[in-house]
Order: C-alpha cells, then sequence, then structure tokens
C-alpha cells in the first residue's frame, strides 16, 4: 500500500515539474509567434497580476507545508494504518497541487508581462516549495509516525 501511495504521489509530482515546462514552452510559443499582446508590468492590469501570483506563492507555499504538518500531526493519533495512508495521499495530492499551481502561474506571467524577472523568482520560490513535497518511502514513514 504505501508503494502505491508513494506512485501516485510521484505522478502528480514529477507531472507539475512537466507542466511548468509546458507552460513555459507554450508561452514562449504565443509571445515569440505574437499570439496574445503581452502586458506591460507597470500598467493596472500587470500590477494586479503581479499582486495576485506574489500573495498566491506566499500564501501557498507556506499554507501548504504548514497545514500539511498539522493534518499530520492529526493524523498520527488514528491507529488503523491503511486509513492513515488514504489520508496521507488525499493531502499530499493537495499539498503538491496547492504548492504547484504557483510554479505555472509564476512561468504564465513571467512570459505574459514579457520577461519580467519578478514573476520568474515567484516561480521559483514556488518550484523550491515544491521540492519540500518530494514524496519518498522514508518521508511518508516520517510524516505518519
Amino acid at each position: 500500500m504505501e508503494n502505491k501511495v508513494n506512485r501516485v504521489l510521484n505522478i502528480f509530482y514529477y507531472g507539475f515539474y512537466l507542466l511548468v515546462a509546458g507552460a513555459a514552452g507554450l508561452m514562449y510559443y504565443l509571445v515569440k509567434n505574437q499570439l496574445i499582446e503581452v502586458v506591460p508590468p507597470l500598467s493596472a492590469l500587470g500590477q494586479t497580476l503581479q499582486y495576485v501570483v506574489i500573495f498566491y506563492v506566499i500564501v501557498s507555499v507556506a499554507g501548504g507545508l504548514y497545514g500539511f504538518k498539522k493534518l499530520m500531526d492529526k493524523l498520527k493519533t488514528k491507529e488503523e494504518q491503511e486509513q492513515k495512508l488514504v489520508q496521507y495521499q488525499k493531502w499530499g495530492i493537495v499539498r503538491i497541487c496547492l504548492i504547484g499551481i504557483g510554479g505555472v502561474l509564476g512561468i504564465v506571467a513571467f512570459y505574459l508581462m514579457g520577461g519580467y524577472t519578478s514573476m520568474l523568482w515567484c516561480a521559483a520560490i514556488s518550484l523550491i516549495g515544491l521540492y519540500f513535497c518530494k514524496p519518498t518511502l522514508k518521508k511518508m514513514e516520517i510524516e505518519l509516525n
């Protein structure tokens, strides 16, 4: 059962890295071929986009990592191992998705604003946070016990 949970979490984990790479490739293609218009970073729309991405990255990385730890602390008191693993998989997927979306948003905003570096940093922060979600059997054992 532990291997199955780890495999499912790994699919989501590496899937988000592929999603970020795909979003980067797609946005590069769209901007390069002028299929979408670049938003100036200092325009009202550009600033709003920056605020949304920055706020999302800060809240999702901090909330995802801390919230998951608190949920696992509550889960440690349960006796049934299979129930623990089902809950661990469910909340692990939520954590990976919550943090991974910040990386995708950062990359899309980076290209949408014509290579605005701050958005690349936001994507990097989110992807570093995602690295701390990397599922392994040892980590699963530590978090559940």
